[in-house]
């Protein structure tokens, strides 16, 4: 019996772009292999079923067998949980990138004060009345690890009447 090794490659191919709209590089990072390897699998030069190609069918959502499957002929099928299991992907994929690009535009000040300590409260602060973007950004962070309810709580009061102060201060107020 012959085995369709391309058919298995564009199927794999196809399944990347559409169902989970990665490169092959992002891909390979995912599954912990180079894009060449990917590049292989995908132009169907295989001659056996590698771990690379488990795990790629795995990541874009097709059942154990469904390999076998397609080289057999056969169609490959997707997981029951592969639908959600690629809209997380994807979702998540979209998280990490947004949180990455807001970290890289915070000052160095502030990520290390971040680092240091556990975030209480946040508050933005319009330093005009016009709604103009001058804007204070506060971030309230308490010392090394979890505080006693009471410790908190006396946290927060000090907090709240220091923010009341300095929207006294502000114009307009």
């Amino acid at each position: 019996m012959t085995q369709d090794w391309a058919r298995l490659g564009a199927l794999l191919r196809t399944a990347r772009e559409d169902r989970l709209a990665l490169s092959q590089a992002d891909l390979g990072e995912r599954i912990g292999v180079g894009r060449n390897a990917l590049r292989a699998v995908e132009a169907g030069t295989g001659k056996r079923i590698t771990p690379t190609i488990r795990r790629y069918a795995h990541e874009v959502g097709w059942t154990e067998d469904s390999i076998e499957s397609v080289l057999a002929g056969g169609e490959p099928v997707l997981r029951e949980d592969s639908a959600d299991t690629a809209a997380q992907a994807v979702q998540a994929d979209a998280v990490t990138e947004l949180a990455k690009a807001l970290v890289a535009r915070l000052p160095a000040r502030v990520l290390q004060e971040l680092a240091d300590g556990e975030v209480m409260d946040t508050d933005i602060v319009d330093l005009r009345k016009d709604g103009s973007s001058a804007v204070m950004t506060l971030v309230v962070k308490r010392g090394d690890g979890p505080a006693q309810p009471d410790q908190v709580r006396e946290d927060l009061s000090a907090w709240a009447k220091a923010q009341r102060e300095l929207r006294r201060m502000l114009p307009g107020s």
